[in-house]
């Protein structure tokens, strides 16, 4: 995005005042910088899972996910969930698809500060593709 326009929108979202006419790249950016600045992020690392993921057991994990997650970091990723959902019903125009929003997603909602020691940071990326896995689940199914 067009650092100019991103801190307008900041400006915008901070005083309230009418948005202009911003590139999609800027608004995207603003987000993203938001999110991934939260003092606490969004999904926390105690809810990475830890097994493979597969289509066998995607389903339980997901449930086990949103029942372990706490209230207020619920109803952000659930209000993300929903206006990606609502991003993709657009896909023809914006060409997005629900596997780069899961990989956008998990950049910002999931900070990559959160390891534990050696281990943590070793098995990070593994933790990483399994949490695009369960976004990726949340964007293509209708359900919650």
């Amino acid at each position: 995005g067009n650092p100019d326009e991103v801190y307008q929108i900041r400006e915008c979202l901070d005083t309230g005042a009418p948005f202009g006419n911003f590139s999609v790249h800027s608004m995207t950016e603003a987000l993203q910088s938001f999110l991934s600045n939260l003092s606490s992020p969004v999904v926390p690392s105690s809810l990475f899972p830890t097994l493979d993921i597969d289509a066998q057991n995607i389903q339980s994990f997901a449930r086990k996910f949103l029942e372990d997650m706490p209230p207020i970091q619920y109803n952000v990723f659930i209000y993300t969930v929903s206006f990606f959902r609502e991003v993709l019903s657009h896909r023809q125009g914006n060409r997005l698809s629900p596997a780069k929003i899961a990989r956008i997603c998990c950049t910002c909602l999931v900070s990559s500060a959160q390891g534990n020691g050696e281990e943590g940071a070793e098995s990070l990326p593994k933790k990483r593709g399994n949490m695009q896995q369960i976004m990726l689940h949340f964007l293509e199914t209708n359900s919650i």
